[in-house]
């Protein structure tokens, strides 16, 4: 039987996690001095300028990036203690882009999304299909099943994308700018999701640079600078003009009209 994390929704869980995690690539540190603790529900923004850390430390707490020292921690245990299955039930991460050199339907990608929950050896199974295309609908993309993903547009694919993800039905979602390429209605509609699914039990993880989408949505944010964490907590808190200026190296008063 394979193994599966017990998913206790309870407040002190520690779902996902790091203990002083540091991160060197080629001799030089991108993450230093990482400790964090996230819990079962929780919705999390994680912010900074460019090159600050983001999106490693979201591949940190994934498993795609190798800590140098320190731990990640996934559903107590430590992530290089769990099968690559155990993790692929356990965190879906939703990229910047989605591009695919060959042609490949949006649905049938979707549905790539349940491997981790053993499709049959011919393929998805009838109810793999079905998670997918309840995930399609569910990021108002059903009308683009039958498309070649190759063929639409960078919003298109960033929600098709966001529906692979939807459909690991994992207990933790962590996503990179999910914003990043749609209009007003997706973004709006997409910033509604991510607080259901909070609402649902699900955690979620998120890289953002629209601060005013960040204070709306999360009720934790971490900012971050140089690979460091430099802030934690409420965005009333973290995110008043004097950190922003001093994360972002922009003047006070530019700082306090974003």
């Amino acid at each position: 039987m394979p193994e599966q994390p017990d998913m206790t929704p309870d407040a002190s869980y520690e779902l996902l996690g790091a203990r002083d995690v540091h991160v060197s690539i080629d001799g030089v540190q991108i993450l230093r001095e990482i400790n964090l603790k996230i819990g079962v529900a929780e919705r999390v923004a994680i912010v900074g300028a460019n090159g600050a850390g983001k999106t490693s430390l979201l591949r940190a707490l994934s498993g795609t990036l190798p800590v140098t020292s320190g731990e990640v921690i996934l559903c107590t245990e430590p992530i290089t203690r769990l099968s690559r299955a155990t993790i692929a039930r356990s965190i879906a991460v939703v990229g910047a882009d989605l591009a695919l050199p060959f042609a490949t339907r949006a649905d049938e990608l979707v549905a790539l999304g349940r491997l981790p929950h053993g499709s049959g050896p011919s393929g998805p199974t009838a109810h793999d299909r079905e998670r997918a295309a309840a995930a399609l609908e569910r990021v108002g993309a059903a009308h683009l099943a039958a498309r070649d993903v190759r063929t639409l547009s960078a919003g298109e694919r960033q929600l098709v994308a966001i529906a692979l993800g939807l459909a690991q039905e994992t207990p933790i979602l962590a996503l990179d700018e999910p914003t990043v390429h749609l209009d007003l209605k997706h973004r709006v509609e997409v910033a509604d999701l991510l607080v259901s699914l909070a609402d649902r039990a699900r955690t979620v993880v998120a890289i953002f640079h629209e601060l005013d989408m960040v204070r709306d949505l999360f009720p934790r944010v971490i900012v971050m600078k140089g690979g460091r964490i430099v802030g934690d907590g409420a965005p009333s808190e973290v995110l008043s003009a004097t950190r922003v200026a001093d994360a972002w190296e922009i003047p006070v008063e530019r700082a306090a009209r974003l």
